[in-house]
């Protein structure tokens, strides 16, 4: 026989993973930084390919094997940049963010705060529990200092 008690019922709670770390003001702050800097690789990306596209058009072969093995560096630092950067905000963020739930779970006496990805991890919850959107709003407050 299954009994619930009544002072448990509002001891677990979930949080979605995917907008908690979407919304966090420090995710938001990380992409723009790196994306300023991955912004900046295109560009140079975008003119090794016009110089290419020009000396192709003038029949200056000698010069295309080298530019080429310039090209296939810039692309591929491109891509190094793009998961170094992904790897390094989601570390740094899910460090911060991890933090700042457990004082959030215990300021507010839950016994467990459980994440989900939105893709089955929790199959039901009664609504009431999903602390998602106060998460943000806790954690974005104690990133901006307002806490």
């Amino acid at each position: 026989m299954f009994f619930r008690f009544a002072q448990d019922e509002d001891k677990i709670v979930y949080v979605d993973n995917i907008r908690l770390f979407n919304g966090f003001n420090m995710t938001k702050d990380l992409n723009r930084i790196n994306g300023e800097k991955i912004n900046k690789q295109k560009k140079k990306l975008d003119s090794l390919y016009t110089i290419y596209g020009i000396f192709k058009d003038n029949n200056q072969t000698d010069k295309l094997g080298a530019l080429e093995t310039q090209l296939r560096n810039q692309d591929q630092e491109l891509k190094n940049m793009n998961e170094r950067f992904s790897n390094e905000i989601s570390q740094a963020v899910w460090n911060r963010l991890n933090s700042y739930i457990k004082d959030y779970g215990a300021a507010n006496g839950y016994k467990i705060v459980l994440g989900t990805q939105g893709n089955g991890n929790v199959m039901f919850a009664q609504e009431g529990i999903d602390i998602t959107e106060a998460v943000i709003s806790y954690s974005n407050s104690l990133y901006e200092g307002e806490l």
